[in-house]
Formats: C-alpha cells, structure tokens, sequence
C-alpha cells in the first residue's frame, strides 16, 4: 500500500510539472494574454450567455491547436539555434528570423483572439475579462 502511495504521489508531482513546464514554455512563446481561458473559467462571473459560450468555445476548438502548433515550432526553432549557436553558427541571422516571423505569427494570432472576444462580449464583461485578467497576474 505504502508503495502504491508513493508511485501515485510520484505521478502527480510528474504531471505537476509537466503542466507548470507547458505553461512556462507557453508564456515564453507567447507573451501576449490569454483571454479566452479567463472567459470559460470564469464564465458564470462575467455572466456569459449560451450562445456567447459556444461562440467562445467554437473560436477555442479552431484557435488552440494552431496556437499550440506554433508555440511548439517556436520551442524546436530556438532549440535548434541554441544547438547552431554552439557548434557551427551556420545561418544564425536566418533562423533568428524563422523564430521572429513565427513569434510575430503567434502575436497577430492572439490579437485576432481578443478582436474575437471584443465582438462576442459586451463591452462590460470585456471590461471585466481584462480585470481578471491582471488581478490574477
């Protein structure tokens, strides 16, 4: 039994950070907000009607993978110029400029995010999203 606890609490702390990895990787990539997941956790706070709730959730369902798409080719990018860096410096300036037109990709992304939840929203509970937002910051 004793073992069995262990292994358990050994997973959890394996997933723990896992997450508190992902999450740290997706700010480094990605320094811009992320609203949509303040609406859904918080959506009976900001009062969020069914129809804006499924609009949210469709824009999330197409948006996310993408998202997570970049911000994975963002993390190999930089680990490969990291390597270039330390070997032979062939084409540094050149995959700088893949890992920023990629960033710049992920930033045009996340506004296109808020212009979204700007149109769904009323301009009060978008209001309130950014509130959160900051408070939790």
């Amino acid at each position: 039994m004793k073992k069995i606890l262990i292994l358990i609490t050994m997973l959890l702390l394996t997933f723990s950070a896992l997450e508190a990895g992902n999450k740290q990787a997706l700010k480094h990539a990605n320094p811009m907000p992320n609203l949509m997941r303040i609406v859904v956790g918080n959506a009976v706070l900001l009062d969020v009607n069914d129809t804006q709730m499924k609009e949210v959730k469709g824009w999330m369902k197409t948006a996310k993978p993408v998202m997570k798409g970049m911000i994975k080719e963002v993390m190999m990018k930089e680990k490969a110029l990291h390597e270039n860096a330390l070997t032979t410096d062939a084409d540094i300036e050149k995959q700088a400029d893949e890992v920023l037109a990629l960033r710049k990709k992920i930033i045009m992304m996340k506004t296109k995010c808020r212009q979204e939840l700007k149109r769904i929203l009323t301009e009060k509970q978008y209001a309130a999203v950014v509130t959160i937002y900051k408070s939790v910051q």
